[in-house]
């Protein structure tokens, strides 16, 4: 198996994302805070075989990248962001669909209930590759102290 992260920087927070490239599944999503980020790309660096970083060039990209070349993690690849959070709050709807009633609310006034850092990790993966993944029921946003 070969792993990709995907990570959408912000300046209180990121969205983080563990993909296994082979088999086009999530495996991992979590919100963290800008300071604590690169503890957990660590943890999944060591735990995993992790093949490519994958970072939206938008706000904060170069401290979060600075942040991990200090850690000795050099193999990063910048990918455009712009639009990605509004492109999000359509992606959380593809993998959670609303119910019954909400379903006929057209998507453009919806508003999904949790944070999309993590979604918009999604999708700077899926435009880097080209590709779209899918997001196994079990896996859960979680939120990384």
């Amino acid at each position: 198996m070969s792993f990709y992260i995907s990570i959408d920087p912000g300046n209180k927070k990121c969205g983080l994302l563990l993909a296994d490239i082979e088999t086009g599944k999530v495996i991992q999503a979590v919100i963290s805070s800008s300071n604590n980020f690169s503890d957990l790309v660590l943890l999944w660096n060591e735990n995993y075989n992790i093949k490519k970083i994958i970072i939206g060039d938008g706000t904060n990209c170069m401290n979060i990248a600075n942040k991990l070349k200090q850690r000795n993690i050099f193999d990063l690849n910048y990918v455009n962001e712009r639009g990605t959070t509004l492109r999000a709050r359509f992606r959380y709807w593809e993998i959670w669909p609303p119910n019954y009633l909400i379903r006929w609310i057209p998507k453009e006034m919806l508003f999904p209930p949790n944070n999309l850092d993590a979604i918009v990790a999604l999708i700077l993966l899926e435009d880097s590759l080209k590709y779209t993944f899918t997001w196994p029921k079990k896996v859960d946003i979680r939120i990384w102290p």
